[in-house]
């Protein structure tokens, strides 16, 4: 298993609105590039408006270029999450889709790819603990094949869903420690024939199974 940490990190907090479509899909608000302290992924309602806020992240990805069998995201929980509930990883756009860019409060909606899940959806939370979310074969696929990981944490009842449950959702996320992408690449496996034997059907050469070798008398 190898790590790589977060290389950029914000957190856009929307207008409240007293409609729910309008807040959650609007471009606006306050976006804080290089976020710091306890910061909440959030859906809140209060006064009779709506609001939501997104945390981004932006991983480079640029020396991943193995297939990966698995991938997790790490990060500590902070110490003020009264309303917790359950949250999800999509594929964002943000920070320039490089990270490049500092984040802007016009990433707070458009950037977002609600179509693309990059993690299960996270159920439980620890207010001081790691939390971990289980990345999905989409995640796996953009992380090998592009130089840049970029997405968002979001609400998954209320802003996944595209659903208002009316249920307050606030988990907090420690900034000042740092947020890592851990991840397992697939074993390669030997991939020509031996004495007339496809490799498919090959288990071991000479006791060593397929999948732990990569040449055979220094052919791959």
């Amino acid at each position: 298993m190898a790590t790589i940490n977060v290389n950029r990190q914000g957190r856009i907090v929307g207008l409240g609105n007293t409609n729910f479509s309008t807040a959650r899909t609007s471009d606006s608000g306050t976006a804080t590039d290089g976020v710091s302290g306890d910061q909440s992924v959030q859906y809140f309602i209060g006064r009779g408006k709506k609001r939501f806020a997104r945390v981004f992240l932006h991983f480079d990805t640029s020396g991943i270029t193995s297939t990966l069998s698995a991938a997790h995201l790490d990060v500590t929980g902070g110490g003020n999450s009264p309303d917790p509930n359950d949250t999800i990883i999509i594929k964002s756009t943000a920070f320039g889709g490089d990270g490049g860019t500092a984040l802007a409060t016009s990433d707070m909606y458009s950037s977002l790819d609600y179509s693309t899940a990059y993690s299960t959806e996270l159920t439980t939370w620890s207010t001081s603990g790691n939390n971990e979310y289980t990345l999905t074969a989409a995640a796996l696929a953009d992380i090998k094949n592009n130089d840049h990981f970029t997405l968002a944490i979001i609400d998954h009842d209320n802003d996944y869903a595209n659903t208002d449950t009316s249920a307050v959702s606030d988990v907090a996320i420690d900034f000042d420690t740092t947020i890592t992408l851990d991840y397992t690449t697939a074993p390669v496996r030997y991939r020509h024939a031996v004495n007339g034997i496809t490799s498919i059907n090959i288990a071991t050469v000479k006791g060593v199974a397929t999948a732990n070798i990569e040449t055979v008398i220094g052919v791959d």
